[in-house]
């Protein structure tokens, strides 16, 4: 089957959760499919992906990132007084159209997958099955990032909101069909696109990659690993220094937590001390992950789902996470991992852990069995390929698991 990949950024050293997903699943389409890639990419990303894909070599279509120079404040000010979205400004190129245009022109595909609504707001002139992959309801997590306390960010966020509302609702009405990551957001594009279908193409984890490590951690430690300008990150982060770790220091005061991610704001890095670690970037979290006791995901914002779920179970690390933080996964409170919203039940699920090393056996082993049954990346991929033959009607080729893939061996930091 002939696959149009369409992509806002490259994943040749993917670093977040948006470039992760995008990179199994084209790890996943070079396997299996004929692909061409097109979108935005800088040269020296270009040959790092062409080296990882090989296949791909001839077959990558690409503009350099607009704006890429520019002064964000002028384009958040741009924004504000123009009746599109912020992301929209950032993402729409007259280069990038032109190429897709020849491309369409010059060759047939059967699919156009494009990653993100604001990639499916181009115009494509083919008569293939086109698809978003919707990482999360961009409009919703929009809304959600309001809640922030900054009044002018609230604001912003709102604006952003209703904006993208707009031209998320726009685009996904002109597909064939949309991806989604959980059956949350399922129904929240049913009341907002109603007739276009939707598949469930959950996040995953590479289980070769994040595996079970035979250590002992460090007692009374804990771990949060995101990309920290990222904001359902930072505000989670916040959150639990300002409400929830005091109460674990009052029960443990060597109790300490390790932060994990790139571009840290200055109201987490200043409150840095002998029980908050922070490391910034990282080549691989792994470490980080495995000395810890337990890992903490207080998240109180954001969409989708989160790709450190399903890396913290397959490591088997015993998880304490808000009902958000573990939104659209199938995980069962005090079967998988503790569950907690409120300050003080959050960190009475730490210290439980701390204390009872029975239960953090059993959800560990329970959370593991999930992820091996439902979340990894080879399985998931093999879903999307299931509605790729839905949609075209066209068989897709024996698996040959293995052809033109090179295992990513650096992580990073992710969403």
């Amino acid at each position: 089957m002939k696959v149009l990949y369409f992509i806002p950024y490259s994943p040749a050293n993917p670093t977040f959760g948006g470039s992760l997903r995008i990179y199994h699943i084209l790890d996943y389409l070079c396997t299996h499919h004929d692909v061409t890639v097109a979108g935005f990419s800088n040269p020296e990303e270009e040959k790092a992906l062409i080296k990882n894909f090989p296949v791909l070599s001839g077959k990558t279509h690409f503009v350099d990132y607009p704006y890429k120079n520019s002064n964000k404040y002028l384009l958040l000010i741009k924004s504000i007084l123009s009746s599109h979205s912020l992301w929209h400004q950032y993402t729409m190129s007259e280069p990038l159209q032109q190429i897709l245009d020849r491309l369409l022109r010059n060759e047939s595909f059967d699919v156009i997958q494009s990653e993100f609504p604001v990639m499916g707001m181009y115009s494509f002139n083919s008569t293939a099955i086109k698809i978003i992959d919707s990482h999360n309801v961009e409009y919703d997590n929009f809304k959600r990032m309001a809640k922030v306390k900054n009044p002018i960010k609230k604001i912003f966020y709102h604006l952003e909101s209703y904006k993208f509302y707009k031209e998320e609702t726009g685009a996904c009405k002109k597909q064939d069909a949309l991806f989604v990551t959980s059956e949350r957001d399922i129904s929240i594009f049913d009341q907002s696109v109603p007739g276009v279908p939707k598949y469930l193409v959950p996040n995953g984890v590479d289980e070769e990659y994040f595996y079970p490590k035979e250590t002992t951690p460090k007692p009374h430690s804990l771990v949060f690993v995101g990309m920290m300008k990222y904001v359902p990150n930072y505000d989670g982060i916040n959150f639990f220094l300002d409400e929830i770790f005091p109460k674990i220091i009052a029960r443990f005061p060597d109790t300490t937590i390790t932060i994990v991610g790139k571009n840290a704001p200055t109201s987490i890095t200043r409150r840095a001390n002998k029980n908050i670690i922070i490391t910034g970037f990282v080549e691989d979290t792994r470490p980080y992950m495995h000395d810890a006791s337990v890992y903490v995901v207080p998240l109180r914002m954001g969409g989708g789902t989160r790709l450190k779920i399903m890396e913290t179970l397959a490591s088997k690390i015993p998880l304490v996470t808000t009902s958000i933080g573990c939104e659209g996964i199938d995980i069962e409170h005090e079967k998988h991992a503790l569950i907690a919203d409120k300050p003080e039940d959050f960190a009475n699920a730490v210290i439980e852990l701390f204390e009872n090393r029975d239960l953090c056996e059993k959800l560990a082993d329970n959370g593991y069995e999930l992820v091996m049954e439902k979340y990894r990346w080879k399985s998931i991929c093999r879903e999307m390929d299931r509605a790729f033959e839905e949609l075209t009607g066209i068989k897709t080729a024996t698996e040959n698991e293995g052809k033109n893939r090179m295992k990513y061996e650096s992580n990073g930091i992710y969403k």
